[in-house]
């Protein structure tokens, strides 16, 4: 099993148990005591939990302390779920922007596996990487200041360039989303790509998995007037849904939605 698979697990079970043994955490994941300690001591580094005597403590970090590597693992499979309902938005032959986020890898990995012909604009090195599979796509992709620790590009050229396109969808990975502030972000450089992309493009979809909705994180991105569809997955709560879809949002929900 991959380490990151572990990790995943690891994080999983405390959230469901809080505090957990050794013991327990390596029957989960199906492997060593030795190996879980080691896997523990790198979460406890990135802030994602606490090791205690005999076991570990799982406790939430905000998120605008945890590096990217770590925000990729939280709620994968969320993630992964709330893609599908892009065959409804996206159409063979148009040109997307995807922004810097962990969502929107599993959006690239989702294009790759179920389209032909693509112009994609991205700031987001990770999505590139996935993109190239399919050789059918056109990638662009704007200059800027590399940001090691998101693995994207900013800067105003960066957004220069991306405002010099006309695209048709821009695929929008944020942080949080609210009916009081809109939709927000901890990434000061991220805003203004966003911006951008929203700017090259006639329709502007956010991707959000469930615990994003109901947060505010400090940078105000833009009103939720300004944004066409949010996509997310089935654990929204029907109230949620009501409630953003009074200010006339559409909230689109892979799979079946949670009661």
């Amino acid at each position: 099993m991959l380490q990151e698979d572990r990790f995943l697990i690891i994080i999983e079970y405390l959230k469901e148990h809080n505090i957990s043994t050794f013991a327990e955490l390596a029957e989960a994941a199906g492997a060593s005591v030795g190996t879980i300690r080691r896997d523990l001591a790198k979460l406890e580094e990135k802030g994602m939990l606490s090791v205690i005597r005999g076991g570990a403590a799982y406790h939430k970090d905000d998120l605008t302390k945890q590096v990217f590597d770590m925000r990729k693992i939280e709620n994968r499979k969320s993630k992964h779920a709330l893609v599908e309902r892009l065959s409804e938005i996206i159409v063979d032959g148009q040109a997307i922007a995807i922004n810097s986020g962990t969502t929107n890898m599993e959006v690239a990995g989702y294009l790759v596996e179920n389209y032909h012909r693509l112009t994609v604009m991205t700031n987001n090195l990770h999505v590139l990487d996935i993109l190239k599979q399919n050789e059918g796509f056109r990638l662009l992709v704007p200059g800027g200041i590399l940001r090691n620790d998101e693995h994207a590009i900013y800067g105003k050229k960066c957004e220069e360039e991306i405002r010099f396109y006309n695209l048709d969808v821009a695929l929008l990975a944020v942080n949080s989303v609210s009916t009081e502030k809109g939709i927000t972000d901890f990434r000061p450089e991220e805003v203004g790509v966003i911006h951008a992309m929203m700017d090259a493009s006639e329709k502007k979809v956010v991707m959000a998995d469930h615990t994003k909705f109901d947060r505010v994180s400090y940078m105000n991105v833009c009103d939720l007037s300004e944004i066409d569809y949010i996509i997310t997955d089935k654990g929204i709560r029907d109230e949620q849904v009501k409630r953003y879809e009074a200010e006339d949002v559409k909230i689109m929900v892979s799979g079946d939605k949670a009661e």
